[in-house]
């Protein structure tokens, strides 16, 4: 780069030299300081130390000789002395003391060879600002000799908007000073994104959160009869009936005082209470008591639906998980299903597959973990798209690295698609997903966040997810 642009020889926009630099007290720093404030404002440039203007009238001789010599250099190579040195930091401090927001300089000292001689120079980087640069402080120095010794010399005052137009470092215009400032903001998005920080692009995300609707307008709850008890009739307690115990009580969505209902043939007559959901939703016991319900309820759809729901064995107890996937009965199970961008599509949600891992055949599920929880005072109910590995197509085995290595394969390329799978399947291919008779409504759109800056990067594809996060977010 330094030879490029020694080589260039003459000034530009983003090049300029000097003969030499100095950042003592009194020195005559203010005249580069004013180079700075417009190469950083024009949008960056160089300034090369230790290059002296070749004077006009020796041009003029050389060019009117008769004989015809090799073209001579603008600026020519003179160097700086050996002993000149100056310090980056006190650099950087110098021009800082003038400017209203730092920039980072570069410096650098290098030698090159000239008429066999190794001669010393300088050069700075200054970068393009964030900002619009302006100097904060006048820029002033006295003449040390000639006829003006002693006398002030102000180059800028406090707040002047330098800027680089052609050759020049001049005061910039009204239009250039707005053209200063979209400059300065585009800048700022580039190292961002270089940076790895958010870049400034409107973006909508699409969560894994759908919002509950609706919800049946009471809940109820007796205290069951002691046959209930002692004759087991859970057994013969309909499928679809819902309910759960709390406190030695059954709480239900169903009507308890309806004598066709067969859960309130269970129950005592007299215990029976009815209250609105609504109250439930501001006691924060109750609500929870108010979501395991729902959960069950999810449950009982995920059984219309003939998904089979994960159970584990934990201390001699029978747990079943919030976990459902597709059983599979042959090599593979493909279902229907209407995408974004088609009118119907059939995706693979079960296979048999070799896993060297495991030394053995085995298969994979599409499985859905589904809870609903409380985000401030709003119900949702979250669904995570996950893998089960079943070793019949039917019960769950412990996948490990297989199922992490699934997740992975199709985590970041299809997490939003499979997630609009699931939801189509739970809806029917409707817009909402409904339970308990449709008493509850849940959207069957992702809960959405506009957001004024994107995602400059995703997962490295080396990363690997043993985990599915509790909500994701996805483009």
């Amino acid at each position: 780069m330094l030879n490029f642009l020694i080589e260039r020889d003459k000034e530009e926009p983003f090049l300029d030299f000097k003969e030499t630099l100095d950042v003592s007290k009194g020195s005559h720093f203010a005249n580069i300081a004013k180079d700075i404030f417009a190469f950083s404002n024009y949008g960056g440039g160089f300034l090369l130390i230790g290059f002296k203007e070749r004077p006009k009238e020796n041009e003029q001789n050389e060019e009117s000789q008769e004989k015809p010599r090799k073209k001579m250099r603008a600026f020519l190579k003179t160097g700086l002395p050996n002993s000149f040195h100056i310090d980056s930091a006190n650099l950087q401090t110098k021009f800082e003391s003038y400017s209203n927001c730092p920039i980072e300089l570069d410096y650098h000292e290098f030698y090159r060879i000239e008429n066999g001689e190794n001669r010393k120079f300088a050069a700075i980087y200054i970068p393009p600002s964030t900002c619009v640069l302006k100097p904060i402080k006048k820029g002033k120095y006295r003449y040390q000799s000639g006829k003006r010794k002693g006398k002030e010399k102000i180059v800028f005052e406090p707040g002047t908007i330098f800027f680089r137009r052609g050759t020049r470092s001049i005061i910039a215009s009204e239009k250039e000073v707005e053209w200063i400032e979209q400059r300065a903001e585009k800048e700022g998005y580039k190292l961002s994104v270089l940076s790895g920080q958010p870049d400034i692009v409107y973006e909508k995300l699409f969560s894994n959160l759908f919002k509950v609707l609706e919800l049946p307008e009471k809940i109820f709850s007796a205290y069951p009869r002691e046959q209930f008890y002692e004759n087991l009739e859970f057994r013969l307690i309909p499928r679809n009936s819902v309910f759960l115990f709390w406190k030695k009580c059954i709480y239900t969505f169903e009507d308890l005082t309806n004598p066709e209902n067969f859960l309130s043939n269970l129950v005592h007559k007299e215990s029976i209470v009815v209250e609105k959901t609504k109250d439930w939703l501001e006691d924060k016991d109750k609500k929870r008591i108010l979501i395991q319900l729902l959960n069950k309820e999810f449950s009982f759809l995920s059984v219309s639906l003939k998904l089979r729901q994960e159970i584990k064995k934990k201390h001699n107890r029978t747990i079943r998980t919030h976990t459902f996937y597709f059983p599979c009965y042959e090599e593979n199970r493909f279902e229907t299903w209407k995408p974004r961008y088609k009118e119907i599509s059939k995706r693979l949600v079960a296979q048999r597959i070799w896993a060297k891992q495991l030394n053995q055949f085995v298969f994979w599920h599409s499985a859905l973990k589904a809870q609903f929880f409380s985000l401030d005072n709003q119900l949702f109910l979250r669904l995570n798209p996950s893998v089960i590995v079943t070793d019949d197509g039917l019960h769950p085995i412990p996948g490990g690295t297989v199922v992490t290595r699934l997740i992975y394969n199709r985590y970041n390329i299809s997490y939003l698609n499979s997630l609009l799978f699931w939801v189509y399947y739970l809806s029917n291919g409707d817009d909402k997903i409904f339970l308990s008779n449709k008493q509850i409504k849940i959207s069957g759109k992702p809960s959405t966040a506009e957001l004024n800056f994107g995602i400059v990067f995703d997962r490295p594809s080396r990363e690997i997810i043993s985990k599915v996060p509790e909500v994701n977010l996805v483009r």
